[in-house]
């Protein structure tokens, strides 16, 4: 394993062991701390907000140095877990974990999200598209793994205790990133947001690709615990081993996607893969078998960890000099514009006709690949 990975890989499973602790805890430990109707407007506020400091520790990044910023948005991450054992204010919490990079969260906080930073080191240290691809997916799979581990611990170490020694895990996970990658960058005498218009035909079409996703992305998955209750009559313990396996599956495909990448170059790989995982989304309906839809689930799961690896890939390679982790950071805006909103009506629709969830989200997810197929060229 090179040096990068490892060091990335280290500091993403210690970041995602400690969100998917926060994943399970956190939105009861602000229910308890400042009611259930806070907790929600905290969490919201605090996913908006997390997407401003994600631009900006990217625009610092893309100047500092791509290491450097990342370990200066890690240490931010720190402060923020440090400070929830110690805050009350539900708006102090709220800027606490939006500048700390911890959003809305939920099941899709347990896997490895492919961050602009994270992308931007590994397109410094790579030789070509495919072994970036490569080493975004090992790096997401272990992320995920830690993840996992991570919403375990919740069920045998309460989050009180945990968030002292959590903060201090992650600085230095940040320090071990400044000390092996950061130190022999250099500052850059650019302006990041002046590349997003030398490459405004690519921020288009990835902008566009991602926004008809997010859609479905709101639609399908934020609320699918309640969707498998209402349409299948499942409980937690079921609902919890299907999410199990659904984030094993996205964990063990990050670290093929690679090989798709390579047969079929990131533009169609991105595309197939999304194309493929909206037809199994859309299909999640018919089956309600409980083992049946783990099984169509993994796969869906599969072709998601492909498909996120491959298009963070291109993103990140189709940047111009001097902006490659803010034009991802900023592409970033449009599916989290679509999905936020898209929770609601994916909310009514389970009152209404939980039947129609998941074929129209796998409609905008096909529709989204092909936008990405004809819009985007390699």
């Amino acid at each position: 394993m090179k040096r990068y990975v490892f060091a990335l890989g280290a500091l993403r499973f210690i970041r995602y062991f400690i969100m998917g602790h926060l994943a399970v805890a956190l939105p009861i430990l602000l229910a308890q701390t400042v009611g259930a109707v806070a907790a929600g407007l905290v969490l919201s506020a605090a996913g908006l907000i997390s997407l401003a400091a994600s631009i900006a520790y990217s625009a610092l990044g893309d100047v500092v140095g791509h290491a450097r910023g990342l370990a200066i948005s890690e240490a931010a991450f720190a402060s923020a877990v440090a400070a929830l054992a110690y805050i009350r204010s539900p708006w102090l919490m709220a800027a606490a974990l939006g500048l700390g990079g911890i959003g809305m969260l939920g099941p899709g906080a347990t896997r490895g999200a492919f961050v602009p930073l994270i992308s931007a080191v590994v397109r410094d240290h790579s030789a070509s598209p495919v072994e970036r691809t490569q080493a975004l997916g090992v790096i997401s799979a272990i992320s995920t793994v830690g993840g996992m581990i991570g919403s375990a611990t919740a069920a045998v170490y309460p989050i009180q205790k945990a968030l002292v020694p959590y903060a201090v895990a992650s600085f230095a996970a940040a320090a071990l990133v400044a000390a092996l990658l950061g130190a022999r960058e250099r500052i850059r005498p650019v302006n990041p947001f002046a590349g997003i218009g030398k490459r405004a035909r690519v921020v288009a079409g990835y902008s566009l690709s991602q926004f008809v996703a997010g859609i479905g992305v709101g639609l399908s998955m934020p609320l699918l615990s309640l969707w498998l209750h209402a349409y299948m009559g499942l409980g937690e313990g079921a609902i919890g081993v299907i999410f199990a396996a659904g984030n094993g599956a996205f964990a063990a495909a990050s670290l093929v996607a690679y090989k798709l990448a390579r047969a079929l170059g990131l533009v169609k790989a991105s595309a197939a893969s999304r194309i493929a995982a909206g037809a199994l989304l859309a299909s999640l309906v018919l089956f309600k078998d409980p083992i049946a839809f783990a099984a169509v689930y993994m796969v869906y799961n599969a072709f998601v960890g492909i498909g996120g690896a491959a298009r963070s890939s291109y993103i990140v390679g189709a940047a111009a000099e001097g902006s490659e982790a803010t034009t991802q950071a900023v592409t970033g805006i449009a599916i989290r514009a679509s999905s936020i909103p898209s929770v609601a009506l994916s909310g009514y629709l389970i009152d209404v006709e939980p039947a129609l969830v998941m074929p129209i989200a796998g409609a905008l997810s096909i529709a989204s690949g092909l936008i990405f197929l004809y819009t985007l060229r390699e």
